[in-house]
């Protein structure tokens, strides 16, 4: 026969043997008892549960920090430091488009497809219908050229450095610095690549805009004007290869009569 002496032994040792391990499982604890003595003492499971209730209360719960204020800053900083590498890229731009998009006739569907010069320096267009385009043009400061494909026509006039409202490397800094950036977080894949979404507010002459940047580049892979049906556009990064920079300048084919 166990003396309650030796049993009352045994429920201390336990205890402090759960304690020490930072648990409050009073399932457990009684187990423990039970695997070490025989006799049974319905009278002790109460004690041994508010024991163990009152050891979980003592231990200290850990707070997380407040690690967001942290990640916004992280994100905007390599998102940033990513545009330092690629201002001699060519940015490609495209997404589908419509009627409701400049060029398209009542009941078209196609693509539109724009290049930039990541400094900003020249800028070409282009829309296309099942392939074939419709619409060609180019700016620089060479010369800019417009090209009618379905009238087979074409302009040429002087170059002026582009004014359209491009997010190259250096607005997309520039908005960071003037702290129209916000980090909404992690979003969907982008074809597949884990991407986090930036907001950007508007500044006086523009458009609010949500860019997402590749989650482990950081560079900018989609942005869309917020606005009614505003188009996401995918955006690709190219290497400054002689191909790459021709692609930034409108090409005029042969046979077509020059207007204007």
């Amino acid at each position: 026969m166990v003396s309650e002496n030796e049993l009352l032994d045994d429920v201390r040792a336990v205890l402090h043997a759960e304690v020490e391990g930072v648990t409050a499982n009073s399932a457990a604890l009684l187990a423990s008892v039970k695997r070490k003595k025989t006799v049974r003492w319905p009278w002790l499971v109460l004690p041994v549960v508010a024991a163990a209730a009152a050891a979980a209360v003592l231990v200290p719960q850990q707070q997380q920090p407040e690690a967001a204020p942290v990640e916004v800053a992280y994100q905007l900083e390599r998102t940033n430091a990513a545009l330092e590498g690629v201002r001699g890229m060519v940015i490609h731009e495209q997404a589908p488009s419509d009627e409701k998009e400049k060029y398209f006739r009542p009941g078209e569907k196609g693509l539109s497809e724009r290049w930039h010069a990541a400094d900003g320096s020249a800028f070409r267009y282009q829309a296309s219908v099942d392939g074939r385009p419709i619409v060609d043009l180019s700016r620089s400061a060479a010369g800019d050229i417009f090209v009618d494909h379905r009238a087979r026509t074409y302009r040429s006039t002087p170059g002026e450095t582009p004014d359209d409202q491009v997010w190259t490397p250096e607005e997309i800094q520039k908005a960071i610095r003037d702290g129209r950036i916000t980090v909404a977080g992690p979003s969907e894949p982008i074809n597949g690549t884990p991407a986090v979404r930036l907001d950007i507010s508007a500044d006086k002459a523009g458009v609010a805009t949500e860019m997402w940047v590749d989650a482990a580049t950081y560079l900018p892979m989609r942005w869309r004007w917020v606005q009614d049906g505003g188009t996401p556009f995918d955006v690709t990064w190219l290497p400054p290869t002689p191909e790459n920079l021709a692609a930034l300048k409108t090409q005029i084919p042969d046979g077509f009569t020059r207007v204007g």
